[in-house]
């Protein structure tokens, strides 16, 4: 008789014991995961991101709260960077070169000028770079996962249409960071450097004469509105790549960890894929709303123009010639 009270006492605690870390659980609250670009939520690079944020929240079943911002929201895409670095957003979309290039400069190889053959060559360096790039950024508390080709960019320009280098004399030209102003330089413009989300007041109020960027980047932005003339220079290919906080990231439990990482390289995949379609049809709607597109009379003009770019980024120190060589050595 008292070995049946026991073995009832012992189920009703053993019961009491379940539901009381039931109702903990319940009340455990979800594990928020802040997201941020500097780009359009239309463009390829906003709808990847909407889809990693959607992939997280499914998978996770609730343990993890995802958000995302787009554009200026939260700043400039440095501003975001430094967000993320520092605890107040937990991944950051950023062009390598740009974003953590601040710290780390070498990184801007990413996007130099007529150094990748073609879209797909560009996404197995990124795939191939990305432990690399990991490496660099780890001081910084990041992490790099899921390079992204936002595609080979041309120039659009307000005052005229580029077929030569030399139609590029006395333009004011926008770059977003120091190789695309030497790019400019060396093709005779003068390269400047304008925030992203002021690039259109910028064309408008003539502060700048034009600006580089991929059709579907230009269009989700409207530039096309105040600047008529693309010329298809395909000097640059941009990327980005999420930067994941480090220590964030390391915090997560290891079935959450695969979920976020697995979701951000499903997202990255799906962004490549829709890319080139995307800058078709960009590219399209700009033509049918009334910019006058080009192409160049030799693109080999402007590849002279600014080879010599290369040995002078070499010439910037080991760090800067052993990351040329990695890239270089995946084909």
């Amino acid at each position: 008789m008292r070995m049946k009270r026991w073995l009832v006492v012992g189920i009703v605690l053993l019961v009491s014991a379940g539901v009381l870390f039931a109702a903990g659980a319940k009340e455990q609250k979800p594990i928020k995961m802040r997201t941020s670009t500097n780009l359009a939520p239309g463009g390829t690079v906003g709808r990847a991101l909407k889809k990693f944020v959607e992939l997280v929240e499914q998978q996770a079943a609730g343990r993890i709260q995802a958000t995302a911002n787009f554009g200026s929201e939260l700043g400039s895409q440095r501003e975001q960077v430094e967000m993320t670095k520092t605890g107040a957003l937990e991944m950051v979309v950023s062009a390598p070169g740009t974003g953590p290039g601040a710290n780390v400069p070498q990184l801007q190889m990413f996007e130099f000028p007529y150094l990748f053959k073609d879209d797909a060559h560009y996404v197995r360096v990124l795939d191939g770079m990305e432990a690399e790039v990991s490496r660099l950024v780890a001081p910084l508390n990041l992490v790099a996962v899921g390079g992204q080709n936002m595609g080979f960019r041309h120039m659009l320009v307000k005052p005229r249409p580029i077929y030569v280098p030399d139609d590029l004399k006395g333009l004011k030209m926008r770059g977003p960071n120091p190789v695309y102003i030497a790019m400019f330089n060396a093709l005779g413009a003068s390269g400047v450097t304008t925030d992203w989300n002021e690039i259109y007041n910028a064309l408008q109020t003539g502060v700048i004469d034009g600006m580089e960027a991929s059709p579907d980047m230009i269009y989700s932005m409207k530039f096309h509105e105040v600047a008529k003339h693309l010329s298809k220079t395909n000097h640059i290919a941009a990327a980005v790549y999420y930067f994941f906080r480090k220590d964030w990231l390391e915090s997560l439990p290891a079935d959450l960890k695969k979920i976020v990482l697995d979701s951000a390289r499903k997202a990255a995949s799906y962004q490549n894929e829709i890319g080139l379609e995307a800058q078709k049809a960009s590219l399209q709607k700009m033509i049918n709303e009334g910019v006058q597109v080009n192409e160049v009379k030799d693109i080999n003009l402007f590849k002279e123009k600014v080879k010599p770019m290369l040995d002078q980024y070499r010439a910037k120190g080991k760090e800067w010639s052993d990351f040329i060589d990695k890239i270089l050595a995946i084909q």
